[in-house]
């Protein structure tokens, strides 16, 4: 989803390194919405209030995060946090590269799938098992299944909400191409501003085949 908040331009190194870092910019994301106290993120977060005092001190560093308040109580009052913006950029020169290799491959979200199947199939989802058959195209399709029926087992009513194939044999015209990008985007949209229900990990893409 396109970022719509302006941008705040930062050029500390250290923004650049947590920025890039999917779990320790997520630490950021409740300050991004309101000011809060350490302690009610870190209950949002599910994290210890120590490591993320710990992180909030570099964020406050970085020009992340500010004191924006202070609730009294008896003794020192607790301070209040936002972030410093709702959406930042850096230079990506600063970002080190084994960070952007992440974030290039998508390695994060990657882990987060697959520790979903793996989870599933320790549960007898699947049994943990590649299928590889003819889609009604003529296609191979690559999947997460036990079941040889090419069509997707998940699709049953009786199975997870879990879909998760690959297909390179899909021909298109580069108008049938951009009509398949955009009703994926449309589709995407539907369902990505909602706030209620369990969530999930969702993978798209759609690239040309290397060598046609």
């Amino acid at each position: 989803m396109p970022i719509c908040q302006p941008m705040l331009e930062l050029h500390h190194p250290l923004a650049a390194r947590i920025l890039a870092d999917p779990d320790r910019a997520a630490l950021l994301k409740p300050f991004m919405r309101a000011p809060m106290s350490l302690k009610c993120a870190a209950d949002e977060l599910k994290v210890s209030l120590q490591a993320l005092h710990y992180r909030a001190g570099q964020m406050l560093e970085a020009g992340l995060l500010q004191v924006v308040g202070e609730e009294a109580r008896r003794g020192r009052p607790i301070k209040v946090y936002r972030a410093t913006a709702a959406a930042f950029e850096v230079p990506i020169q600063q970002v080190p590269p084994p960070l952007l290799e992440r974030l290039e491959t998508h390695a994060t979200w990657k882990r987060l799938f697959e520790e979903g199947l793996n989870l599933l199939a320790s549960n007898g989802y699947g049994q943990g098992n590649l299928r590889v058959g003819l889609g009604e195209d003529g296609n191979l399709i690559w999947s997460a299944g036990g079941d040889q029926d090419p069509r997707p087992l998940e699709l049953d009513e009786d199975q997870p909400a879990v879909l998760d194939f690959w297909s390179a044999g899909v021909r298109l015209s580069r108008e049938e191409a951009k009509r398949l990008q955009q009703e994926l985007w449309q589709l995407y949209e539907r369902y990505a501003g909602r706030s209620q229900g369990e969530r999930y990990v969702l993978h798209m893409g759609l690239v040309p085949r290397p060598g046609g």
